[in-house]
């Protein structure tokens, strides 16, 4: 959603509410209008205390049967908004960012592909390892596709390595699998949803 929408689905909403506690106030005073010279007519002046609690009863009652129809709208506006909310935030939290390393940067040394043969693979298609680089640098978590291609790095903003720089690769161990956030993967290969 560009800036500009949300800047105007945001005025909508405040527009919204300006107009539904707009509406609640006006219909205090329709009923008040209508009750106050009925129930002066065929009660007497509403300063009277039998009087005062027929018109309390009278306007307040007719108030609300005028409130149910404005809260029941005003409930559906506001179950919409967090139902687009919360579709949002789970859109978000399922994407991924991607960069769009070139295929020979990201092609592991074929010593380090050929540890992987016979190795069962962690999903269908790779192999979820950590990395150490030959400056020793460590990374916990990278997706390795088809056994040769660095495919993806976990909780990483950026690339700046090849694949002819890492040193080592370890089996991340799935007996007790960590918890991953699609929106924390960096995708190497420059595909996005």
């Amino acid at each position: 959603m560009s800036e500009k929408s949300k800047q105007k689905k945001g005025t909508q909403t405040v527009l919204w509410w300006v107009a539904w506690i707009t509406l609640t106030i006006l219909s205090f005073f329709a009923a008040h209008a209508i009750w106050t010279p009925l129930i002066a007519r065929h009660f007497g002046s509403i300063r009277e205390t039998k009087t005062a609690a027929i018109w309390v009863a009278a306007v307040f009652g007719t108030w609300m049967v005028f409130l149910v129809p404005l809260i029941v709208f005003m409930y559906h506006k506001v179950d919409k908004a967090y139902e687009d909310a919360r579709n949002r935030r789970e859109r978000a939290e399922k994407q991924f960012r991607s960069l769009n390393i070139e295929k020979e940067k990201r092609l592991l040394p074929e010593i380090l592909s050929r540890k992987l043969a016979g190795v069962p693979e962690t999903i269908e298609g790779g192999h979820l390892v950590s990395l150490t680089l030959k400056n020793g640098k460590h990374y916990a978590y990278a997706f390795i596709a088809h056994r040769h291609e660095l495919l993806g790095l976990y909780d990483e903003k950026e690339f700046n390595f090849t694949g002819s720089d890492i040193q080592d690769i370890e089996l991340v161990d799935m007996s007790k699998p960590p918890t991953f956030f699609a929106a924390s993967w960096l995708r190497l290969d420059g595909v996005t949803l």
